[in-house]
């Protein structure tokens, strides 16, 4: 579903959904988006990742489950806390008491991955553990990550990228990541 905002929205909020509902809150939620009747506008997303099995049959996973994040120009605790009303919603992330949208650096990867679209596919990378790398391709495109694990048959990597006060884990193919700098990050 290819969604739209004429000009890109100044802020983006992560909502913590009950695992596997996020699909439905979307659906329950979106006619209550950019109408009248409520004043809030704005754009729910729920990223995918594109994962591949050995045998090379590929399949579709939550890319941050239980995460969907609002893209909007609204700063109204009121008007946002409408989006507390559907099924399934737990709270507004960091906390339900002072609503407040992602840090620079996180909104950074979240209108990465919407302008790369909803869809994460599998992106390929090469280097060794403990490389500080930037991806060259895909939603991550540029953001700076460590390496912590190589599997060279498979030809995949997990890396560490700071993102929502933490760090999370992903695992990539080799192809199109670059080292930075030839530095390695010391445990």
């Amino acid at each position: 579903m290819n969604q739209e905002i004429k000009s890109r929205a100044k802020y983006i909020y992560c909502l913590w959904i009950k695992t596997g509902e996020e699909d439905s809150y979307i659906k329950e939620m979106r006619p209550l988006l950019n109408s009248p009747e409520t004043g809030l506008n704005g754009l729910l997303y729920f990223f995918r990742q594109q994962k591949k099995l050995k045998k090379g049959k590929e399949y579709f996973e939550p890319f941050f489950p239980s995460y969907v994040f609002f893209e909007t120009n609204e700063t109204d605790q009121i008007k946002l806390n409408k989006l507390s009303k559907g099924r399934g919603f737990i709270s507004f992330l960091p906390n339900n008491d002072e609503i407040k949208p992602l840090n620079q650096h996180d909104s950074q990867i979240i209108i990465s991955i919407i302008n790369y679209g909803s869809l994460v596919p599998i992106v390929h990378a090469s280097f060794d553990l403990n490389d500080r790398i930037q991806i060259l391709d895909g939603p991550f495109k540029n953001v700076p990550a460590k390496v912590i694990a190589v599997n060279r048959r498979n030809k995949r990597v997990n890396i560490d990228v700071e993102f929502l006060n933490g760090i999370r884990q992903f695992g990539l193919y080799y192809e199109e990541v670059q080292k930075l700098d030839d530095t390695r990050e010391e445990n």
